[in-house]
């Protein structure tokens, strides 16, 4: 039975927004799951320019009165005699929900106003595309055209993000390099001295030059380890989770444990899926980077980033947590949007999110969304099972 704390509360209910760009099937929709996950007794939306006429409705009628205030600039809830009424307004409207007098309504409404952003967003799309279709233009060219304009964007955006990761990972192979080129030099440098001295073991060298190679050939996996992420996915290929493990442990692995920062995967290592690699692992590496600045942020004592794989019939579903003090709640439904960073501008281009949830929601055909609380954050990323064998160039 799910619970207020449920993920897939707020997971099935941000999904619903924004589904279709017929307003009345799109409103309908909302309304329909938001009284379903809260155990509403029903939920109507207003049109507030048009004298507050009812656009689309859900379980029982909701009847204000004629003093209800709908004027507020978060949400409101108010008594009336067939139970308590929660008021949320969005730009073009409200949103009324009907509860019974028990319920916890307090905690829908503040889960219900994180998503004001995305159904303004969501009713402004849906109004936009009603007054396209009233015009004579030709919407084939203009959908084109906006395609077009789209995808050199957030190709621009995601060689930005990918450049941002880039030079991250140059410092990690810089901190990998460092004690193997130390012992090499070291190495020499006895050789030489020895040489000098004339001083020469046939034993002693044999050994620091089978040495000197083992620390090469390490030089030469830690770039080969590195230069396949940024090989590009034409194709869409089968991985298994525990490759996915794998990958993010080299990339991410050294830098972790020099910040103490302990990464747990939950699931089945030979779990297979098809999809394209290096976007999901940029989509990954972006999260748990925002994971690690976190932890320095909030100097967390004991620093833990699951990983964890569920699925069911159709999809995959991925499940980031970490115990880094949570997103506040008045800035968590502006984090997927582009140039919105929490960190300074010294060091968040506010990319990082935004190109992850393009990746996953465009590219991959998937969804993102994100949970916070007190203790930390959680990312569920949901992709499909059966992706596209067709592939594209995105770079």
């Amino acid at each position: 039975m799910k619970t207020l704390n449920d993920p897939f509360i707020a997971y099935e209910c941000v999904n619903a927004i924004g589904n279709s760009l017929n307003l009345d099937e799109m409103l309908t929709e909302v309304l329909e799951t938001f009284v379903r996950c809260a155990k509403a007794e029903g939920g109507k939306y207003l049109e507030k320019n048009i004298h507050n006429a009812t656009l689309a409705h859900s379980g029982k009628e909701i009847s204000p009165s004629e003093s209800f205030e709908y004027e507020t600039d978060s949400f409101s809830i108010h008594e009336t005699k067939e139970g308590k009424i929660l008021n949320i307004p969005v730009k073009q409207g409200h949103f009324l929900f009907l509860f019974t007098p028990k319920s916890d309504i307090d905690a829908f409404a503040t889960l219900f106003s994180a998503f004001r952003i995305k159904l303004s967003n969501a009713i402004d799309a849906c109004l936009s595309v009603e007054k396209l279709c009233s015009s004579n233009l030709s919407l084939s060219q203009q959908i084109d055209k906006e395609k077009n304009r789209n995808h050199a964007t957030e190709k621009l955006m995601i060689s930005q993000s990918r450049l941002a990761i880039m030079g991250e990972m140059i410092g990690m192979i810089a901190h990998q390099w460092r004690q193997p080129i130390t012992l090499i030099g070291m190495l020499t440098n006895n050789t030489l001295l020895d040489v000098q001295l004339g001083d020469i073991k046939e034993k002693q060298l044999i050994s620091d030059l089978q040495l000197i190679d083992k620390q090469i050939h390490f030089l030469s996996r830690t770039i080969d380890d590195f230069r396949n992420f940024f090989r590009p996915n034409k194709l869409p290929k089968t991985v298994t989770f525990g490759e996915i493990g794998t990958e993010l442990t080299t990339i991410m692995g050294k830098s972790f444990l020099n910040r103490r920062i302990s990464l747990i995967f939950e699931g089945e290592d030979d779990t297979p899926f098809i999809t394209y690699k290096n976007e999901l692992l940029q989509v990954f590496i972006n999260i748990l980077n925002n994971s690690k600045d976190a932890f320095a942020d909030q100097h967390t004592e004991y620093p833990v980033i699951r990983f964890h794989l569920d699925e069911n019939e159709h999809s995959f579903l991925f499940f980031i947590s970490d115990n880094a003090g949570g997103i506040p709640q008045t800035i968590i439904a502006r984090i997927f949007e582009p140039y919105f960073s929490t960190k300074s501008e010294k060091n968040g281009t506010g990319l990082g999110l935004y190109m992850s949830a393009i990746i996953v929601e465009r590219h991959l055909k998937g969804s993102i969304i994100a949970c916070s609380d007190e203790k930390g954050t959680t990312f569920a990323i949901k992709i499909p099972k059966n992706s596209p064998t067709k592939g594209y160039d995105v770079y």
